[in-house]
């Protein structure tokens, strides 16, 4: 399954696979963080990505 994801900078819309949306949820976090996973990528998304470089498109179904 593959995720539409907008770079706010630039206006470009992405293809991202889950494994990348986790990859940028959980980068350069503390030696303490416990990763995000499957089971709860959407609320670590709002949390720490959403509307701050990239949003999510799609209407909270987030599939294309």
């Amino acid at each position: 399954m593959s995720y539409k994801v907008k770079d706010i900078e630039t206006g470009k819309v992405l293809k991202w696979s889950l494994s990348k949306i986790l990859r940028e949820i959980n980068r350069d976090r503390s030696e303490d963080w416990t990763d995000y996973d499957v089971s709860d990528w959407r609320e670590g998304w709002e949390h720490w990505i959403e509307g701050d470089v990239y949003t999510m498109l799609e209407n909270k179904e987030y599939k294309l």
